[in-house]
């Protein structure tokens, strides 16, 4: 087991693709793998996990960056045994987090970095101040989109700003709701077409089947990975936590949870 816990931050260039629903589904996914999971809802305008879990907490990281509780009590034991530090759904004081309150969520993250093989930090959609923050400060870009021109459209602007502004290179790209295969594949190869500097490089994380219930899961609170075990959505998701556990967690402090954590911190005092 790994001494330094892997940060995975998932964005997406547009909202409507799935991608929260996937940061649940993928880490349930890892959390059956042995891995121990973290979850940040870091979507600081609209925050969406507890909404897609039907999870009333009794406190979330709205508490904790105005100092009235501590990170025990704003974690919230989630499905499969997941840890998950939930926004909250009067956001309005989030909305424009200044540097020291970067510094109450590092303080506090840094807490619970040895408890952990995996962080995953689910962001806002789109190009914001916060949500650039911690993309900059991480080393594993999970970019989500599906095969709509706009989606595609928008992900190649996100990565066209993160590269031409912050100097990123390296994006790992999952097609969402896919119909299959070819679509899946179709999709990323014309977001490759779009890339059109050689010092980006794009690797293709996979793809996920569009299910039909996605929907009603999402009524009830429930993950489409439990509901449906077998379905093709399932069957998808293993494979690309399966693809996870494979990346590489690299020996220098790049990629660790102290590196993000201290990165964050750096790149929110030079926005």
């Amino acid at each position: 087991m790994s001494q330094h816990p892997q940060v995975i931050v998932i964005a997406s260039g547009k909202g409507g693709t799935g991608k929260s629903t996937l940061s649940i589904n993928l880490s349930m996914a890892l959390a059956d793998l042995g891995k121990r999971v973290a979850i940040l809802d870091a979507n600081l305008e609209l925050p969406s996990i507890a909404t897609l879990l039907n999870i009333s907490p009794d406190y979330t990281i709205t508490d904790l960056i105005e100092g009235n509780s501590s990170l025990r009590e704003v974690i919230y034991n989630g499905p499969k045994g997941i840890n998950l530090i939930l926004g909250s759904s009067l956001p309005k004081s989030m909305k424009h987090l200044s540097t020291a309150h970067h510094f109450g969520i590092v303080n506090a993250l840094s807490t619970i970095s040895k408890e952990l093989d995996i962080l995953v930090i689910d962001t806002a959609p789109g190009i914001n101040k916060c949500t650039l923050n911690f993309i900059r400060a991480s080393q594993e870009i999970l970019l989500v989109t599906c095969s709509e021109p706009t989606a595609i459209a928008s992900t190649q602007a996100l990565i066209h700003i993160l590269h031409s502004t912050y100097d990123l290179h390296n994006f790992r790209i999952l097609i969402n709701k896919a119909i299959d295969t070819h679509e899946g594949q179709k999709a990323f190869n014309t977001l490759q077409q779009l890339n059109k500097n050689n010092d980006v490089f794009l690797s293709y994380a996979g793809y996920v089947h569009e299910h039909k219930s996605s929907r009603m899961a999402a009524s009830k609170g429930k993950a489409l990975y439990d509901m449906f075990p077998k379905s093709d959505f399932a069957h998808d998701i293993k494979k690309i936590a399966k693809s996870i556990e494979k990346w590489p967690l690299r020996e220098t402090p790049t990629g660790h949870i102290e590196f993000f954590l201290e990165s964050l911190i750096q790149k929110s005092q030079t926005v």
